[in-house]
């Protein structure tokens, strides 16, 4: 302990000699522990930590490929063709992550808050833990279906004050009423925080090719990679023939 001690006394005289190096090298010192601690917490949530959904093996992102290269987006004709396969998958889920915010009305403070519509099977592939109520189904999801809503925990805490009684009460959005059914567990965690997830309501005949979803699947117990592949250039092939040009 004495020679630490006066390591140390001889450091803060040094430290005094030479403030403008000092200032710079315990800068330069913070700079690089934060750097280091900005990427390890990266790369342990990304790469260590495992995904918090059941059985996270199973998950698999659907993506366009072309000559232009991969993208992760699709439109509702492919949704459609793509939830047909289900010999390999048990489910798959589409769901708008990136659309524009809902604006909650008919409340003291109106406020925008940040919705997805996704499929009844986003339910089912995430694995989305409930605490109170429950999803819409899939003859709910349709189009000019019933206007339901399921909320997300921290919102039902933030502007309902966790309600006990909170499910089939209505909301406004966009003026339009809505059901509320479910509130989700405060375990769970999206990739995609979201206030409030709203029916998808896919048209089955839909042709539109604008691409806007993001789809992913779980593959069945037992079903490889290779296997879902071969599943999904069936799909395309099916789709090129749907659609041609």
């Amino acid at each position: 302990m004495q020679t630490i001690w006066q390591d140390v006394r001889h450091s803060l005289r040094m430290f005094l000699r030479s403030p403008v190096f000092a200032a710079t090298a315990i800068v330069a010192m913070a700079l690089g522990i934060g750097a280091n601690t900005a990427i390890f917490t990266v790369v342990n949530k990304v790469l260590l930590e495992p995904l918090s959904y059941p059985q996270p093996d199973q998950l698999v992102e659907l993506e366009l490929s072309g000559p232009q290269g991969n993208a992760d987006v699709a439109s509702v004709p492919h949704f459609n063709v793509w939830r047909q396969q289900r010999e390999v998958f048990s489910a798959i889920a589409a769901y708008d992550a990136g659309g524009p915010g809902v604006n909650l009305t008919g409340v003291e403070r109106p406020q925008q808050l940040h919705g997805i519509r996704a499929s009844a099977d986003y339910f089912g592939v995430f694995g989305v833990p409930m605490e109170m109520g429950r999803p819409f189904t899939k003859e709910e999801d349709r189009p000019d279906g019933p206007k339901l809503a399921v909320l997300s925990n921290a919102l039902w805490h933030s502007e309902f004050g966790a309600d006990p009684d909170i499910l089939g009460k209505t909301i406004q959005l966009e003026d339009v009423p809505y059901q509320i059914i479910g509130v989700t567990a405060a375990s769970f965690h999206f990739n995609v925080p979201a206030d409030i997830i709203l029916p998808l309501e896919a048209d089955p005949n839909s042709t539109d090719q604008a691409v806007y979803l993001v789809a992913t699947a779980r593959m069945k117990p037992g079903v490889t990679l290779a296997m879902a592949r071969s599943a999904m250039q069936v799909a395309a092939a099916e789709f090129r023939s749907k659609f041609p040009g």
